[in-house]
C-alpha cells in the first residue's frame, strides 16, 4: 500500500487494524471528501478517539456545509462556550485541560490564530496531575480500550483544525523551531493529519532526534508532508537504527511507500526475536501490495513464533488468507494454560469474521477465570457484534448465552452482558427489559438503561421509574436513553437540571438542546465557571458532544434544525445578513477560485463545472455557469441549467429574460412564448411598483426617475438600475443587496457590478466581500454579452 495509495484510495485503508494507517487514510479522505464518504465519516464521528472524530467532523462539514445563516447562529450560540473552553485548556489539572481541548477542537468556526497561540503558550506552565474523583465508588471494573490522548494530542487537534493558510504555515514553522518536546509533539502530530509540504526539510531534521517519541512522530509527519519523495530517507533511518521500538515504528512507514525493495525487509523483521518488531512487520505485510502466496508463506512461518501475541497475529492474518489451520491454532491457544496465550488468541479472534469467532469466544467466556483474559474476550465480542447485526444465525447462537449471563450471580458479567445486548440489536430488547425488572445493582441498571437507548426503546414508563434513583450513573444513563422519547420526556429533563450530580445536569442540558431549547447552552457555560472539577468535566463533555452536531445532517423535521432556522430567521429580519442568493457556504470559495482565471471564459467555465459536481444544489454556481455557457455559444446546456434555476427561484427577472433570449436563439418558439409572457407579466408588475414608489418621492430626482421609467415600457434589464436606486432612497439595504446579487449571478463578467456589490456587503459577509473584491479586480473592464 503506497503512500500515494493512501491518498488516492483511502477508502480501502480506513478500516485497517493499524491505527496510523487508519488515521492517515481518514485524513486523506477529508482533504478531498466525496458524497459516498458520508457513511464512513458518520461511523467515526462519535468515536472515543477524538482525532478520528475530528477528521470525520471536518469531512462532513465539507460535504454538508451549513448556510451562512446557520453558521452564524451556531457561532453565536457557542461563542461564549469556546472562550470558556479556551481558558480551561490553558490552566488547571491536566485531565480538565484535555477535556477542554477535546471539546474545543469542534468549535463551530475555525479558531482564531491568536487564540490558538495563547493556548499553545500555556504549554510552558507546569502541569498539574491531581486526580479527579467522583466521590462514588466504581463498584465494578470498567472494560474499555486504552486511550492515548494527552495534552500533546489535544493541542495537535487544534492545530490540525486550523484552515490552510500562510498564517498556519508560519505558526507551525515557529513552533517546530522550538527545542522543547512538549511544543514539538503537537506540531508533528498535527502535520500527520493536515500536512504542509513546505515544512518537509524542518521535519526531516527532527526525524533523527535523540528523543524517541519526537523522532517517531517526526518520521510520520515527514512521510505525510514529503510523500513518496522521502522514501529513501525513511528506509535509511529504518536500517540505521538499532532500537527495535524505533524500527517497529518506521517499518509501517517504509511499507506504506509500496516500494518492492521493502518486502525483503518486512520478511526479515517478521522473524525477529523482538515481539514488537515482529508484530509491526506482520502488520506491514498485511497492508503491503505483495502476492497473497508470499504473504501466506510469511504468516505460516510467523505462526511458529514462541511469542503468543506474534503467533496469534500471524494466525489472524493467515485466516484471512484462507488458512483453516490458523483458526485451529487460535482455538488451541484459547484453551492453553497460559493466560498470555489465551488473551492473545482472544484479541486475534476479534479481527476475523463474526460468524466464525463469536461462537468460539462465547464458549470460552463461560469457563474463563482470569480477569485479563475476560477483559480481552469482552473487547473482542464488542468489536464483532456491530458486524453481526441482522445475522439471525448469530443472534440465535448468542441470545441463549446472553440469557445465561443475565442470570449470573456476578454483577460484572450481568453489566457487560447488558452492554453486549445493546450492540447486538433489537432481538435482545426483550431480554434487557426482563432483566431490568428484577435488577438491583446500580451499575448493572445503568448499563441496561444505556443499552435500551441504543436499541431504540421509546417506552417512557420503563425509564421514568429510575428518575429518583440514588446512583447518579443510573440517573444520567436514564436521561441519555430517554432522548428517544422526545417531547414527552421534557419535564424529566427540566427537573434534572436541578440535580446535585454534574453528569446528570450535563445530560439533561444536552437533551434539551437537541430538542430545540437553544438557550440551555448557558447552563453548560456556567458549569465551566464553577471551581468544582466534576462540574467542569461534565460541562466539557456535554459541550463536546453538542459541538459535533451538524444541523445540515439532521432531518428537516428534527427539532434542533427547526429551532436553529427560526433563530436564524429572526436574525435575518434584524438586518444583520446580506443577499439571500449568495448566502451559501461555498459562494466565497467559488469567487476566490474564479479570480484565478482572470476573466478567461474557458477557465471560468471549467472551474464552475468542477464546483457544480461538488455542490450540485448550489444556485449561484448553476446560474453563473448558465451565463458563461450562453456567451460561449453552448445555448442548449445553458437553457437546461437555467431551467433548473427557474424551478428553484421562479421570480427572478434576469433569469426569465435570459431564458427567453436563449429560447429565441434556439428557435424554440413555444418555450420562448411561455417565457415571454411570464417575463412581461413580472416586468409590468415590477414597473408598476416602481412608478407607484416614484410618485411618493419628492424632489427633482423623482422627476428624472419618472422620465426614465416611462422609457422602460418594454421588458429590459435596465429596470434593475431603477429598482436599485429607488430602494436605496428607501434605505432598504437588504432588497438592494438581493437585486445586486441577481445581477452579479446573471452577469458574472461585469466587474463594475461585482465591485459595487462587494462594497455594500455587511460585516457578517466579510469573507464573501473579500472574495468578490479580488474577483472584480481580476475581471477585464470590457463587458461581454450574448
Amino acid at each position: 500500500m503506497t503512500s500515494d495509495f493512501l491518498i488516492k484510495y483511502p477508502r480501502d485503508a480506513v478500516r485497517a487494524t493499524d491505527g496510523w494507517i487508519r488515521k492517515a487514510a481518514l485524513a486523506a479522505m477529508v482533504r478531498d471528501p466525496q458524497p459516498v464518504d458520508r457513511e464512513i465519516f458518520e461511523d467515526f464521528i462519535d468515536s472515543d478517539d477524538t482525532t478520528l472524530a475530528l477528521m470525520s467532523f471536518l469531512g462532513l462539514k465539507k460535504l454538508f456545509p451549513p448556510t451562512l445563516l446557520v453558521r452564524d447562529t451556531w457561532k453565536e450560540l457557542f461563542g461564549e462556550s469556546v472562550d470558556l473552553l479556551a481558558r480551561r485548556a490553558c490552566s488547571g489539572p491536566a485531565q480538565l485541560r484535555v477535556a477542554a481541548l477535546k471539546a474545543l477542537a469542534f468549535a463551530p468556526e475555525h479558531l482564531s490564530f491568536g487564540l490558538v497561540e495563547k493556548v499553545l503558550e500555556s504549554l510552558a506552565t507546569p502541569l498539574s496531575f491531581e486526580s479527579i474523583s467522583s466521590g462514588q465508588s466504581p463498584d465494578l471494573t470498567l472494560v474499555q480500550n486504552p486511550q492515548n490522548f494527552q495534552l500533546p494530542e489535544g493541542f495537535a487537534v487544534l492545530l490540525a483544525s486550523l484552515p490552510g493558510s500562510h498564517e498556519r504555515v508560519e505558526l507551525l514553522r515557529r513552533e517546530i523551531g522550538a527545542q522543547d518536546s512538549s511544543r514539538l509533539l503537537p506540531v508533528l502530530l498535527a502535520l500527520q493529519l493536515n500536512p504542509v509540504p513546505e515544512l518537509t526539510d524542518q521535519v526531516l531534521l527532527l526525524a533523527r532526534s535523540s528523543e524517541k517519541r519526537v523522532a517517531i512522530e517526526a518520521a510520520r509527519a515527514l512521510l505525510a508532508c514529503g510523500g513518496s519523495k522521502v522514501f529513501l530517507v525513511i528506509l535509511s533511518m529504518l536500517k540505521e537504527t538499532a532500537d527495535p521500538q524505533r524500527k517497529a515504528s518506521l517499518l509501517p512507514l517504509a511499507a506504506s511507500t509500496g516500494r518492492e525493495e521493502v518486502w525483503p525487509v518486512i520478511v526479515n523483521y517478521a522473524g525477529s526475536d523482538d515481539a514488537i518488531l515482529a508484530q509491526a512487520a506482520l502488520q506491514a505485510a498485511e497492508n503491503f501490495a505483495a502476492p497473497i502466496e508470499e504473504k501466506a508463506a510469511l504468516y505460516r512461518q510467523a505462526i511458529k513464533s514462541i511469542n503468543p501475541a506474534t503467533a496469534c497475529m500471524a494466525a489472524q492474518f493467515a485466516w484471512h488468507a484462507g488458512s483453516m489451520k490458523a483458526l485451529r491454532l487460535l482455538e488451541k491457544y484459547l484453551g492453553d494454560e497460559s493466560r498470555l496465550h489465551r488473551a492473545s488468541a482472544a484479541a486475534a479472534l476479534g479481527n476475523i469474521s463474526p460468524e466464525t469467532a463469536l461462537p468460539i469466544l462465547s464458549a470460552c467466556f463461560d469457563r474463563e477465570k482470569n480477569g485479563d483474559v475476560i477483559r480481552q474476550l469482552i473487547l473482542s465480542v464488542r468489536k464483532l457484534l456491530p458486524r453481526a447485526r441482522g445475522n439471525m444465525r448469530v443472534h440465535d447462537q448468542l441470545l441463549p448465552w446472553f440469557g445465561r449471563l443475565m442470570k449470573s450471580t456476578d454483577a460484572f458479567k450481568r453489566s457487560q452482558c447488558a452492554i453486549l445486548c445493546g450492540l447486538l440489536g433489537r432481538p435482545a430488547e426483550d431480554l434487557v427489559l426482563r432483566t431490568l425488572e428484577k435488577e438491583h445493582h446500580p451499575h448493572v441498571i445503568a448499563s441496561l438503561l444505556s443499552s435500551l437507548g441504543r436499541l431504540g426503546c421509546s417506552r417512557l414508563l420503563v425509564y421514568s421509574r429510575f428518575h429518583d434513583h440514588t446512583d447518579s450513573r443510573v440517573r444520567a444513563n436514564m436521561l441519555a436513553a430517554m432522548l428517544i422519547c422526545g417531547g414527552e420526556a421534557v419535564s424529566y429533563f427540566t427537573n434534572a437540571l436541578k440535580d446535585t450530580a454534574p453528569r446528570v445536569r450535563g445530560a439533561a442540558a444536552r437533551n434539551l438542546f437537541l430538542l430545540g431549547q437553544l438557550d440551555i447552552v448557558a447552563t453548560l457555560n456556567r458549569m465551566l465557571l464553577v471551581p468544582e472539577p466534576l462540574s467542569v468535566l461534565a460541562g466539557c463533555y456535554s459541550l463536546g458532544q453538542l459541538l459535533r452536531i451538524q444541523p445540515p445532517l439532521l432531518s428537516s423535521d428534527h427539532p434542533l434544525p427547526l429551532a436553529v432556522s427560526r433563530r436564524s430567521t429572526l436574525h435575518q429580519k434584524s438586518g444583520a445578513y446580506g443577499p439571500m442568493l449568495l448566502n451559501t457556504p461555498e459562494a466565497a470559495q467559488v469567487f476566490s477560485e474564479l479570480a484565478i482565471a482572470r476573466g478567461n471564459r474557458q477557465k471560468m467555465i471549467w472551474i464552475l463545472e468542477d464546483k457544480i459536481r461538488r455542490h450540485p444544489s448550489s444556485y449561484p454556481v448553476r446560474r453563473m455557469l448558465a451565463s458563461l455557457l450562453a456567451i460561449d455559444g453552448e445555448l442548449r446546456r445553458a437553457a437546461s441549467i437555467l431551467g433548473v434555476c427557474l424551478i428553484e427561484h421562479p421570480g427572478i427577472l434576469a433569469d426569465i429574460l435570459d431564458a427567453y433570449r436563449i429560447a429565441v436563439k434556439l428557435g424554440n418558439l413555444d418555450r420562448a412564448t411561455d417565457y415571454g409572457e411570464t417575463a412581461k407579466a413580472l416586468y409590468n408588475e415590477l414597473l408598476a411598483g416602481c412608478l407607484l414608489l416614484c410618485r411618493s418621492i419628492r424632489g427633482s430626482g423623482a422627476e428624472l426617475m419618472m422620465q426614465k421609467l416611462h422609457h422602460l415600457g418594454e421588458p429590459s434589464m435596465n429596470l434593475y438600475n431603477a429598482m436599485i436606486q429607488l430602494k436605496v432612497l428607501e434605505s432598504e439595504n437588504e432588497t438592494v443587496l438581493d437585486l445586486m446579487s441577481e445581477l452579479v449571478l446573471a452577469r458574472p463578467y461585469n466587474a463594475v457590478v461585482v465591485r459595487k456589490l462587494s462594497t455594500m456587503l455587511p460585516e457578517s459577509f466579510a469573507e464573501l466581500r473579500q472574495a468578490l473584491s479580488v474577483y472584480a479586480a481580476s475581471l477585464p473592464e470590457t463587458v461581454q454579452t450574448f
